[in-house]
């Protein structure tokens, strides 16, 4: 068989009981499977297909009979062309259509920030639920520059659970944090927060990230509102000032260390006395002992001096 009639959906059985009916008029379904040596399924199956496209019928004597093939054929084939017909205008208004939607993507890729604007104001009631949804929402290193008290545990579960999954969450604190909120310190370090101490912090705010940063409305001003910015350009700049922070802060661990080289990583920051007592846990009276004694075992009278000394001491090693 040639399956001529493949393309109105019948099949080579159906197609070659077609013919068969043809040749051997006036015969029932059961000669017709008899002669062809069919099971009873496969002509059940057959005759539905050539029923379905009316090219065959039964009578009442169980007879099956097919109408001249011009006539039936030319039907069932005239009302394929114009589904035909009516699919290719269907398809030609679609494609019509082509060019208004390239101008409906074009309009929002220049607007793909209409959902999400640039710059979006964070009321500070909704602040730690904005945080939560952007820890959940983004991907990459978490970076903050936190000038205030560490975030509280139990209002971050999200934060939790990724960074017991492996995220990297790098932590900008003051010294006055060291001595103010030691414990809250040793729970985000317990749970994999990588925490460094910075002399001074310009502003308080957070990258997510390489897609959003949020920081406070006014800069270097704590307290009040915040501002989500998603401008690449914007983000970008957040990273690269969080970075340069990061190198040249200390860690935290550090901050209870007696060495001198922990107390000269202090002082390279430019934090005062008083700073570096804080940060230690020390009173202002050691920390300027040390110093001393620091400057007379390295013979140099500045602390500039001692400073650099040191750094050239640990180029070497």
């Amino acid at each position: 068989m040639d399956g001529r009639l493949g393309v109105l959906g019948v099949g080579a059985q159906g197609e070659e009981l077609y013919r068969h009916v043809l040749r051997t008029p006036g015969q029932t379904l059961a000669a017709h499977v008899a002669q062809l040596g069919w099971t009873d399924y496969e002509a059940e199956h057959a005759i539905e297909q050539l029923r379905a496209r009316r090219l065959v019928r039964l009578t009442d004597l169980g007879e099956v009979v097919a109408d001249h093939p011009r006539a039936s054929l030319e039907r069932v084939v005239s009302a394929e062309e114009a589904r035909l017909a009516t699919r290719r205008q269907d398809l030609a208004r679609v494609r019509d259509a082509i060019d208004s939607f390239v101008t409906d993507h074009r309009v929002g890729q220049e607007l793909s920030t209409s959902d999400q604007p640039l710059r979006e104001r964070v009321d500070q009631a909704v602040l730690t639920s904005v945080y939560e949804h952007l820890v959940a929402s983004t991907v990459g290193v978490i970076r903050q520059a936190a000038p205030g008290a560490p975030r509280s545990l139990d209002e971050h579960p999200t934060v939790r659970q990724q960074l017991g999954a492996g995220r990297e969450q790098r932590t900008l604190y003051l010294p006055d944090t060291l001595h103010d909120h030691a414990d809250a310190l040793a729970a985000w370090a317990e749970l994999g927060e990588q925490q460094r101490i910075a002399g001074s912090l310009p502003s308080e705010f957070v990258v997510f990230g390489e897609e959003v940063a949020i920081g406070t409305t006014e800069w270097g001003r704590g307290g009040g509102d915040h501002v989500l910015l998603r401008d690449p350009m914007v983000v970008a700049a957040f990273i690269e000032l969080f970075d340069r922070l990061w190198a040249s802060a200390a860690p935290a661990e550090q901050a209870d260390d007696s060495s001198g080289g922990a107390l000269v990583d202090w002082m390279q920051q430019g934090l005062t006395d008083e700073a570096i007592a804080r940060a230690m846990g020390i009173s202002l009276r050691t920390v300027r002992r040390r110093i001393a004694a620091m400057m007379s075992e390295h013979g140099v009278s500045t602390r500039f001096q001692l400073a650099l000394r040191i750094a050239e001491r640990r180029h070497k090693s």
